[in-house]
C-alpha cells in the first residue's frame, strides 16, 4: 500500500450524493498529498474556506505501485483560487493489487447522475495504510 502521509482534501458536504459512490472515504479533490504533519497543518490553516462549483469531465482509471484508482477529471472552474492543483480530479474508488473491473467503471458512470457539485469543506487527512482506515484529523 502506498503511504500518502498527511493530505489536504477539498470535499463536498458529507451528505452529497457523490459520497454514496466511494468505498469508505469522502469524495474529494486532493490539494496536496505526502506532507508531514507540521507542513499539512500550516497549509490547512492558510487555506480559506470557500465554495467552488466543479463539473466532471472524464471518468478515468489509473494505477501506481499496485494502487488502482478511479476518478473524474474536472473542467476548469470559474474563479479558481491560486492553490488549485494541476490535473484536478475527484477520487471515488481505490483498490490494492487488483485492477478496477469494467463493471465497476460502468456502475459509477451510469449511476452517478450528479455531474456538478460544490466543494466547500477542507479536510486535513491522515492517509496511511488501507483507505478504509484513513482519518479526518481536522475539518473546516
Amino acid at each position: 500500500m502506498k503511504d500518502l502521509k498527511y493530505c489536504i482534501w477539498f470535499c463536498p458536504d458529507g451528505y452529497h450524493p457523490w459520497n454514496y459512490f466511494t468505498s469508505g472515504f469522502p469524495a474529494h479533490l486532493s490539494l496536496k498529498t505526502n506532507l508531514n504533519y507540521s507542513t499539512a497543518l500550516n497549509l490547512f490553516t492558510k487555506i480559506k474556506k470557500q465554495e467552488i462549483e466543479v463539473e466532471f469531465d472524464n471518468l478515468m482509471c489509473d494505477e501506481d505501485k499496485n494502487v488502482h484508482t478511479m476518478f473524474y477529471t474536472l473542467k476548469p472552474p470559474k474563479n479558481k483560487p491560486d492553490w488549485w492543483p494541476k490535473n484536478p480530479h475527484i477520487s471515488f474508488y481505490y483498490k490494492y493489487n487488483e485492477k478496477i473491473l469494467p463493471n465497476e467503471v460502468h456502475q459509477l458512470y451510469y449511476n452517478l447522475k450528479h455531474k456538478k457539485g460544490v466543494l466547500k469543506n477542507i479536510y486535513l487527512m491522515k492517509c496511511s495504510g488501507h483507505h478504509k482506515k484513513w482519518q479526518i484529523i481536522l475539518k473546516k
